[in-house]
């Protein structure tokens, strides 16, 4: 058997990453930009893509552009209001879709990435994640883990540990619990996922709210995650992309609901670096 040879990013330059921000906010664009440059990475460049401030219309259908988008109908909205990204498919390695729901857009761009790559077969696959995924999937990776029912003996147990999500505007409380059970394949949640909780607001008034009224609201929000689940909550997804950069806040809330030593042991995972991370690891290893 012939192994194919994968050349290098380096080999073939840096890689490509568009961003795309399904709302029409460039205030929360600019948001994700310095998120991303901290990141540090050398062979990586970015490109962003924000929702078309018009109506689009596609078979037939208008859909109106969309500020904030605060409902699973918006969200889907919102994937048929960016369509014209799927004429740059060519143009980059791989895609984020930076808004925290089961966006339909991965779907979308996976399904045509596959079509694009049977008639232009390329050493470099393409890939696409949405933050939601990408969270949700690295606080598993953060969570996950085998351990001795008692040292000595060989029987082994999953450890009790898990994460959460704390969000914006109440009615993602049940949307996200609803994708999450979904994308673990389970029916009635599981025991690693210890739910949601919101802060009441919308995405785009995380920016628009005095800053002190936004953090005692994610700190409250936090805190009601560690109370109520039954399992110790040790990794947080912060769930909106307008929440980029407001770690201090999740934190406070874990040290309030924990202590101080316990409470700078959960892990907090902002769904973009997340992405960006798992896109940047797929291009690099060539999945």
């Amino acid at each position: 058997m012939t192994m194919r040879h994968i050349p290098t990013p380096s080999a073939q330059g840096a890689i490509r990453i568009l961003v795309i921000n399904p709302n029409t906010s460039t205030v929360m664009t600019d948001g994700l930009k310095p998120i991303l440059k901290r990141l540090n990475y050398s062979d990586v460049e970015y490109e962003y893509f924000t929702a078309p401030d018009e109506p689009v219309t596609i078979g037939g259908h208008t859909f109106q552009p969309i500020s904030s988008i605060n409902s699973g109908e918006e969200s889907a909205q919102s994937a048929l209001n960016c369509w014209s990204v799927l004429d740059r498919i060519s143009q980059f390695d791989a895609f984020l879709v930076a808004c925290y729901s089961a966006h339909p857009l991965v779907g979308v761009l996976r399904k045509n990435i596959r079509e694009f790559e049977k008639t232009h077969p390329s050493t470099r696959k393409k890939y696409v994640t949405g933050i939601f995924e990408a969270s949700v999937t690295a606080s598993l990776s953060l969570i996950s883990a085998f351990d001795f029912v008692t040292l000595g003996e060989l029987e082994k147990k999953q450890v009790d540990e898990s994460f959460g999500i704390v969000t914006t505007g109440s009615i993602w409380k049940e949307e996200l619990g609803k994708a999450v059970t979904k994308m673990l394949g389970t029916s009635n949640g599981s025991s690693r996922f210890a739910g949601v909780e919101t802060t009441g607001l919308t995405a785009v008034e995380l920016h628009t709210t005095p800053p002190e009224e936004v953090k005692r609201r994610i700190i409250d929000a936090t805190q009601r995650l560690l109370r109520e689940s039954p399992v110790p909550v040790t990794a947080i997804c912060m769930g909106c992309a307008g929440m980029a950069g407001m770690e201090e806040a999740v934190r406070e809330g874990c040290i309030r609901g924990y202590g101080e030593i316990k409470g700078r042991e959960v892990r907090i995972v902002d769904g973009v670096v997340a992405g960006v991370g798992t896109l940047v690891t797929s291009c690099k290893a060539g999945f």
